[in-house]
C-alpha cells in the first residue's frame, strides 16, 4: 500500500515554525506543490523500519530541491539489527523522493528567492495518521480509538527511564541525541531510532531507550500505541 506523504516544512532557522505559514504580506515560505506517494521497500518493511526522518534542503528560485541532507536514522524493532544497507537504502529512497518533488519557492516582495528548509518526513501511513490530530479527535468522539498517537513530552509518561534519557532540549549536557520511540499497549518500547545522532550515540541510546517503561495510553477505555521523542545525553 502506498502512503500519502505527510511532512512538515519548516524554516531551518526556526525551531517551531508553522508548516507552510505566510510570514507577512510581502514574504512567503517555500512549500511543496506536488509530491508522489511514498512506499517503503519490501526489505525495509520486513526489517520493521518505520517512523520519521529529519531532512534539510535548499529550495531554489526555480522550485528545485538541492543540498539535501538526512539526519539520523529511522526506527526499527528493539532487539533487532537490520543490515546497514537496508537502513541506508531507506535514506536514499527518501532523498530521491524529495528531489523528485515540486516546490513553490519562497518569495519576498513578490519575487522568488532561494531558502533553506527543514522537513519531517513520515515513512508510513500509520505514522501519518498518528499526527493527524483532527482525525484522531473526530474518531474518539465516535468511539473509535486510533492505532497510534504522537505524544508530545512522552518522557513525562515514563515509569522507568534511565538517567541519560531524562533530558530535554533545554537540559545542560555534553551532547543531546533525539530518539524517536514506539511504545506498545503495555507501555513497553518496541522500536526506536535516532532522529539526530551519530552511529556511536545511536547504539548506546537505542539500548537504553528500549529498556524504558511507560504508562499505557488509554483512549475510549482501550490501550493504544504511542510514539514520541526522548532526549539522550551525557550529563
Amino acid at each position: 500500500m502506498t502512503t500519502k506523504v505527510f511532512i512538515f516544512l519548516l524554516l531551518i532557522t526556526t525551531c517551531y515554525a508553522v508548516s507552510f505559514s505566510q510570514a507577512s504580506d510581502d514574504k512567503t515560505d517555500a512549500k511543496i506543490s506536488n509530491i508522489p506517494d511514498f512506499e517503503l521497500s519490501p526489505e525495509a518493511k520486513a526489517a520493521g523500519i518505520d517512523g520519521k526522518l529529519i531532512v534539510s534542503l535548499t529550495v531554489g528560485k526555480d522550485g528545485r530541491a538541492s543540498n539535501l541532507r538526512i539526519y539520523g536514522a529511522p526506527m526499527w524493532p528493539c532487539g533487532k539489527n537490520p543490515k546497514d544497507e537496508v537502513v541506508e537504502n531507506v535514506r536514499k529512497a527518501v532523498k530521491q523522493h524529495l528531489l523528485s518533488a515540486k516546490f513553490e519557492p519562497a518569495t519576498k516582495n513578490g519575487e522568488p528567492k532561494s531558502s533553506d528548509v527543514q522537513i519531517t518526513f513520515l515513512l508510513s501511513e500509520m505514522f501519518t495518521k498518528a499526527n493527524d490530530f483532527k482525525q484522531i479527535e473526530e474518531g474518539l468522539k465516535k468511539g473509535i480509538s486510533p492505532p497510534l498517537v504522537e505524544i508530545k513530552d512522552i518522557h513525562l509518561r515514563a515509569t522507568t527511564l534511565p538517567k541519560q534519557l531524562m533530558g530535554t532540549r533545554n537540559s545542560p549536557s555534553y551532547r543531546l541525541t533525539e530518539m524517536q520511540i514506539l511504545v506498545d499497549e503495555n507501555g513497553d518500547v518496541i522500536s526506536a531510532g535516532g532522529l539526530r545522532s551519530g552511529q556511536a550515540e545511536l547504539r548506546e541510546a537505542r539500548k537504553l531507550v528500549c529498556e524504558a517503561k511507560f504508562k499505557p495510553l488509554i483512549l475510549n477505555q482501550k490501550a493504544v500505541k504511542m510514539t514520541g521523542i526522548v532526549m539522550y545525553g551525557l550529563f
